[in-house]
């Protein structure tokens, strides 16, 4: 019940929360993890907003560094504890109206197990790339960025 209410609450206030990112359109920081099992991708779709498939990933605290970030997002969000991350890039995100940075990860995993909070996420799911569902957002710009970044010396 608890999950329930809280996924509520942010359908609720998103459309408010919005409306201040247009009107006073703020500077934040987010991060994006591409998580890779034997070739598959992990897609999680949200509960609320957009609803569409993404990767798993989110908002950066103040004071929290993009690599902090991720590792608790991802954690958060799908219950997986990152060993070796790679930062792959970044992009500029002003859908919302507001200022974006998104920082983008990679990170090999060695099991296909993974287990959703329930809250932020309905739905998480292993697609090969080439069988991305369709209605989704940035995946294949975040895999281009892989494809374009892979090189060994940024593990962290």
């Amino acid at each position: 019940m608890y999950k329930i209410c809280i996924r509520t609450w942010y359908t609720l206030i998103n459309p408010f929360r919005r409306l201040y990112w247009y009107i006073f359109r703020p500077q934040t920081r987010g991060v994006k993890c591409l998580i890779e099992c034997r070739g598959h991708f992990l897609l999680t779709r949200l509960g609320y907003a957009h609803k569409l498939w993404t990767v798993p990933g989110g908002g950066v605290k103040r004071n929290e560094s993009w690599e902090t970030a991720i590792r608790r997002e991802v954690f958060e969000e799908v219950g997986i504890r990152l060993d070796a991350i790679k930062n792959i890039g970044e992009y500029k995100n002003i859908m919302e109206h507001k200022r974006d940075t998104v920082a983008v990860f990679y990170s090999s995993v060695a099991s296909f197990d993974f287990k959703i909070d329930n809250i932020e996420i309905i739905e998480a799911q292993w697609f090969l790339p080439t069988n991305l569902p369709p209605n989704r957002r940035p995946v294949e710009k975040l895999l281009t960025m892989l494809q374009e970044n892979l090189k060994p010396e940024k593990i962290l």
